[in-house]
């Protein structure tokens, strides 16, 4: 496999639009689905929207995907230091403000305990706090302080793999480790859930960044193209394998019933998407917007789920839903505006400049 270093395309413009709608699914699935469904987290209702927002929660699905994409791209022709510092650069700034913000709105302001609005998933301690400030709290045996932060878990893990394969030089057998992935995916529910190499290899997401791994060493031609469709093919199966179970845990546990029909269109629909994007039949030129789009998912995402339900709990009972809905999702635009351009941006810019004085300045690439 070339390990030449790809030179950004427009292909990115499109990956901020995609990342973009993924957040407000989830947003969107959070606030008129999830919140009232269950764990006491929202009161207010939207029985008009949920049956189609409770399926908001695949924007995950389409984030890990863009993470396999994303962070093999920003892998290449970096040693493990640079893809260390790029990677926790990325993530850190932001989410240091986020998770200060919601331990303060969720400790101050949420309600307490006795409260007729109060939830254990919103219940936080300092401790807690200073745990997921690492981001590796889950290592620690620590709860979640915010309902996104799950997901931060598997892509630390990700990273890590990354890191390790560029650490003895083995992108160049990417396809031949992500085949045994792969087959261990598709045997990993014959295990015992918790056995180590599972929590290493992260069976139930795998074939999403798998996935993405793939798109990317396709659009740039870095690895034989029949074996990256069979790749393809067999994280796209065990995608829908995955997906159907996780809808029917879904199912289970907010009494709701969940579409296999539309479960499995929306996870194929994002492989379509994704294939198109790396064969260049969909391009996306330069947008002002579209950077927007991009630069606010990551802020949006961090910010919006303890701080957006402590605002429902509080004003749930005073104000129409729908007015509601659309105040808060602007209040958490302009949160994550304020977010990346007064903290993410000159903190990130304060840390590359502190621990990479003398490197090439940082791609677009990073930004991802």
């Amino acid at each position: 496999m070339d390990a030449r270093y790809p030179q950004p395309t427009a292909r990115y413009f499109t990956i901020d639009l995609l990342r973009f709608k993924a957040a407000l699914a989830v947003l969107l699935f959070h606030y008129t689905f999830r919140g009232f469904a269950a764990d006491n987290l929202s009161p207010v209702p939207y029985p008009g929207l949920s049956g189609y927002t409770q399926y908001g929660y695949l924007g995950v699905e389409l984030f890990f995907i863009i993470s396999g994409y994303v962070v093999l791209l920003s892998a290449y022709k970096k040693t493990v230091r640079e893809f260390i510092l790029s990677r926790a650069i990325r993530l850190y700034p932001a989410f240091w403000v986020a998770c200060t913000a919601a331990f303060i709105a969720t400790y101050c302001l949420g309600p307490g305990r006795g409260s007729k609005h109060w939830s254990a998933l919103m219940d936080v301690s300092l401790w807690q706090y200073l745990c997921n400030m690492t981001m590796v709290h889950k290592l620690m045996g620590v709860r979640d302080l915010d309902g996104v932060y799950w997901t931060l878990t598997y892509e630390i893990q990700f990273y890590f793999l990354i890191a390790t394969l560029l650490l003895v030089n083995w992108l160049r057998h990417l396809p031949l480790l992500m085949a045994g992935w792969l087959i261990y995916t598709a045997v990993a529910p014959f295990f015992a859930y918790r056995n180590p190499l599972t929590i290493l290899l992260f069976p139930a997401y795998s074939p999403l960044f798998i996935a993405g791994m793939c798109f990317f060493l396709l659009h740039d031609h870095l690895a034989v193209r029949w074996q990256l469709y069979l790749l393809l093919l067999a994280s796209w199966g065990l995608s829908l394998r995955n997906g159907l179970s996780y809808a029917q845990l879904q199912a289970d546990y907010y009494k709701t019933p969940f579409s296999a029909v539309v479960v499995v269109g929306l996870i194929s629909s994002f492989y379509v998407v994704f294939w198109c994007i790396s064969t260049a039949r969909i391009r996306m030129k330069e947008r002002q917007w579209l950077y927007w789009a991009g630069a606010l998912t990551y802020p949006l995402y961090l910010i919006h789920h303890n701080i957006g339900y402590v605002i429902y709990q509080r004003l749930g009972p005073f104000l129409n839903n729908y007015v509601l809905l659309v105040g808060i999702t602007l209040l958490m635009l302009a949160a994550a505006y304020g977010l990346h351009v007064y903290i993410e941006q000159p903190l990130s810019q304060a840390l590359k400049r502190r621990f990479s004085p003398h490197k090439r300045r940082y791609s677009s690439v990073e930004q991802l």
